[in-house]
């Protein structure tokens, strides 16, 4: 589709066939919305007084957006491609087969019994995870220890004391906390200041 202003006309003949080539490019061209042409006006004088070249705008920040996202829409010598403007048919709807044994995985339920196993394996998964939330004591690299607050989610003091007997058997260097702030400075707010001494959260 052209589109051109009520007081514009085309010089070129040739320029719908040329924004064709882009619209029906195989590798882009689906992904086309329009094609924009620059603005050429005729009975410009040699001065150009009243800047009806658009040097600026057509042909160095037109050119620099092609480069990024494609250039703007200008509002004249735009050549649309037709689904841009009307888009796409909706997709048809697959229509259900009846209740049979040949039914949707959705369905299976009545015949398979799929919904009961659903249920077992959740509870098995609630199970599993009430047990890891009911213990107080867990076991961090071969050191048992335990927490100083039951809603406590972590803590700075007992994750250093974990790591304390890992040294045997470290492949990495392992940086305390001191270090880190000896290196980078002492922030005004650092992490240790921001967690609360018996449950590890932040206040706030």
């Amino acid at each position: 589709l052209l589109n051109l202003d009520c007081d514009h006309y085309i010089n070129n003949s040739k320029a719908v066939r040329e924004a064709m080539c882009f619209l029906m490019d195989p590798q882009f061209g689906k992904k086309l919305c329009y094609v924009q042409f620059p603005q050429r006006f005729d009975g410009i004088d040699m001065h150009d007084r009243y800047a009806n070249r658009n040097i600026v705008f057509f042909d160095i920040n037109m050119r620099g957006l092609d480069g990024i996202q494609g250039p703007v829409y200008v509002g004249t010598g735009c050549v649309f491609n037709r689904q841009a403007l009307y888009g796409y048919d909706p997709p048809a709807s697959e229509k259900r087969p009846k209740m049979t044994c040949d039914c949707w995985p959705s369905w299976c339920c009545c015949c398979c019994g799929q919904r009961k196993k659903s249920k077992s394996k959740k509870k098995g998964l609630r199970s599993l995870l009430s047990g890891l939330y009911s213990r107080k004591k867990k076991t961090l690299m071969g050191k048992r220890y335990s927490r100083k607050a039951p809603g406590s989610v972590f803590d700075l003091e007992d994750i250093e004391e974990g790591l304390e007997d890992y040294v045997e058997l470290e492949k990495s260097s392992l940086m305390s906390q001191k270090n880190f702030e000896k290196r980078f400075g002492q922030s005004p707010v650092f992490i240790a200041s921001t967690l609360m001494e018996d449950g590890g959260l932040p206040e706030g």
